[in-house]
């Protein structure tokens, strides 16, 4: 399903409903996310929010998608323990694993993910076979190499997965969208673009 917005208020329209419901999601922490999100100024309430995937970089670093989440904790949108999210500058299999078992024992009602260039998303570049539902990586084909990510496979067993993407900046991965190894694994019927 794919749906073609005027502006981003059209996309902070649509994801509205699902934070206001009493639901988990997991959520990306891109650019797109952070763009369409730098205003919102209502209380988020769903019960947990997994952040997919963080940079393993300086706490501080511009780089890490937390920074902008914790700025939603400050601003009392968001309340601290609703959301999981690796918080380490530096890779901790423990703390892995914590995450992995607890997100294991949660049903997530929707991913709202950003869609990256080439159709990766959650910085899941390529399939991989690892058995846990969040997992390192140390070989991303974006800068920085080494990262924490949810898997495909707890992505795919959302109700609905969506993805939202500029029409100015990701042109050639939506008109591509479809074609991408990556989107073809999740259930066609759960998934939602949201265009803008």
């Amino acid at each position: 399903m794919k749906y073609n917005l005027k502006n981003k208020k059209e996309v902070v329209f649509k994801l509205n409903k699902i934070f206001k419901g009493k639901n988990s999601i997991i959520i990306s922490g891109g650019s797109t996310i952070k763009n369409i999100l730098k205003n919102y100024k209502y209380k988020i309430l769903c019960k947990k929010i997994l952040l997919s995937d963080e940079r393993l970089v300086k706490n501080y670093s511009k780089l890490r998608n937390d920074l902008f989440f914790r700025n939603l904790i400050k601003k009392n949108i968001l309340k601290p323990r609703q959301l999981i999210n690796y918080t380490l500058d530096y890779f901790d299999e423990k703390k892995v694993n914590s995450i992995s078992s607890k997100i294991n024992q949660i049903i997530f009602d929707y991913a709202i993910l950003s869609l990256g260039n080439n159709g990766h998303f959650a910085s899941i570049f390529e399939t991989n076979n690892n058995n846990k539902d969040f997992y390192f990586i140390n070989n991303s084909l974006k800068f920085p190499k080494k990262r924490v990510t949810v898997s495909l496979e707890k992505i795919n067993k959302c109700k609905k997965i969506f993805f939202i993407a500029s029409r100015k900046k990701k042109n050639k991965e939506i008109a591509n969208f479809y074609k991408y190894e990556l989107i073809q694994k999740l259930h066609k019927k759960k998934i939602v673009l949201l265009t803008y």
